[in-house]
């Protein structure tokens, strides 16, 4: 009879002690994902670059002598690449890029943040106007070829891009007969770069037609570089290392 209450109790202890290993791999392996994402992708965002500058619209609704009535805003257009992974084997097709979930790290000092999607306007890429805002999501279509315009991606990777511009952070007036329409027209209305830094983060999804979501957060610091000296700055990066891509049921 003790026999088998020992043996009864090994047996316990030894059930107790698989379901703890088992739920210790689990959790080993949850957090593994949480830190790593996914270790091949069908699709990579493999490279981000960023062009910061500013420049000056003239503000129509007041009569002035003044040769320049400038309100003055800076831009950075963001280029988000999209490539197919070598190493995935399985073929798989790009049914929709999103950009959503913008995060203010660190607010810039003063002015207005609005995002744009491209304009379908012709001969330019962007027009800072209410129909062009971004209000919660950009999202690009996967189609055969990519076309910016109808915010369209080839589905096979390419390019997508976005602008974050900070609005009213001031006014220029000038009988100068030239200006330059880049971050050295701040220097005169003695905006310095600190007051427009800022830090963001938003989500990319890739969205795949097999309904296969994965999500990642990019984190910039912007301008790219000091636009007040520069004029226009350029910022270009291939190593992604610290963006994780994660499954996403949305």
């Amino acid at each position: 009879m003790q026999d088998q209450i020992i043996k009864k109790i090994i047996h316990i202890f030894i059930a107790i002690l698989i379901t703890v290993l088992i739920a210790t791999i689990i959790a080993l392996l949850i957090l593994k994902y949480n830190v790593e994402g996914e270790d091949n992708l069908p699709f990579e965002l493999s490279k981000i670059m960023v062009i910061s500058t500013a420049e000056g619209n003239e503000i129509e609704s007041e009569q002035t002598e003044n040769k320049w009535n400038l309100k003055l805003s800076q831009n950075n257009d963001i280029y988000l690449e999209i490539s197919k992974n070598k190493n995935y084997e399985e073929t798989e097709i790009i049914d929709k890029i999103i950009i959503d979930n913008l995060q203010i790290i660190e607010e810039p000092k003063i002015g207005t943040i609005k995002l744009y999607k491209p304009t379908e306007k012709e001969k330019i890429t962007y027009e800072n106007t209410e129909e062009n805002e971004i209000k919660e999501k950009l999202e690009y279509t996967g189609k055969e070829n990519t076309s910016i315009k109808n915010l369209e991606i080839a589905n096979q990777g390419g390019l997508v891009l976005f602008r974050y511009a900070l609005e009213d952070i001031g006014t220029y007036t000038s009988n100068k007969d030239e200006i330059k329409h880049d971050g050295t027209i701040l220097k005169e209305q003695n905006i310095e770069y600190k007051d427009i830094q800022s830090k963001i983060s938003f989500d990319i999804s890739i969205k795949l037609k097999s309904d296969m979501i994965y999500t990642g957060t990019v984190t910039l610091d912007l301008p790219s570089g000091n636009i007040i000296e520069e004029g226009t700055s350029h910022y270009e990066k291939t190593d992604l290392k610290e963006i994780i891509f994660r499954r996403n049921l949305r």
